[in-house]
């Protein structure tokens, strides 16, 4: 009996973990093709369309991302959030100059 009521308690714990949110504005690579339904060109695909148009604001911008049918957002809808700081691409390294002899 105490073996039903321990697993029937912490039964909504482990489905919390399987339906952890990932923030699409935020997420790496590697975080975003842990969402089941997107792969590496998929994340590639999220990533590069914030870099270019900033901040993801829900479904409708996923629609405008090549590669992401009504089929592919259905399936990633439960794992995916859009809210939380957005995507800030790092500066790009300034180029060295080569030093001169003297």
């Amino acid at each position: 009996m105490k073996r039903l009521l321990a697993s029937l308690l912490l039964a909504p714990l482990s489905v919390g973990i399987a339906f952890a949110s990932v923030n699409v504005n935020t997420a790496q690579q590697s975080e975003l093709t842990r969402v089941k339904g997107l792969d590496k060109h998929k994340a590639k695909a999220i990533i590069e369309y914030r870099a270019q148009h900033g901040a993801i604001e829900g479904f409708e911008d996923l629609e405008k991302i090549p590669g992401f049918t009504p089929e592919v957002i259905a399936k990633v809808k439960p794992e995916v959030a859009f809210t939380g700081d957005a995507y800030v691409p790092p500066p790009k390294p300034d180029k060295a100059k080569p030093k001169q002899k003297s």
